[in-house]
């Protein structure tokens, strides 16, 4: 079967329109960091001894919950790169959730376009290049 070579134009525009939106999206958000500030975490500096001793006593690196009373909150704290906490409550932890999904979801969209126009692409098809 012949596939007319408008029928590949028109679909790659599209392709490569998909691509640079999720490259664009992945570019706002990459790191865990700015998931958890733009999931609605505040952040707060170490800034004095106790303080420091205190985000030393938290387990680095990962999301761990605080029970005060009756109130839920979400802490992560990075002595390595910031002496710093983030600190959430439970509509910030699902706001985290939820757009820790999206980007797995676009970098997965990434991905899958790449390696499709890696297979649509393929020089090998015409001889090493392209007619």
């Amino acid at each position: 079967m012949r596939i007319p070579k408008w029928g590949l134009l028109s679909i790659f525009p599209f392709q490569a329109l998909a691509l640079v939106g999720c490259a664009a999206s992945n570019e706002k958000i990459e790191t865990v960091e700015e998931l958890l500030a733009a999931a609605g975490f505040q952040i707060f500096y170490a800034q004095s001894p106790q303080q420091q001793a205190h985000l030393d006593a938290i387990p680095q690196r990962q999301l761990v919950s605080h029970r005060v009373k009756d109130t839920l909150t979400y802490l992560y704290a990075d002595n390595e790169h910031c002496d710093c906490v983030y600190v959430g409550d439970q509509a910030a932890q699902d706001r985290l959730r939820q757009l820790a999904a999206e980007k797995r979801q676009a970098d997965w969209q990434v991905e899958a376009s790449e390696l499709r126009l890696d297979w649509t692409m393929n020089p090998a098809v015409w001889g090493g290049m392209y007619p």
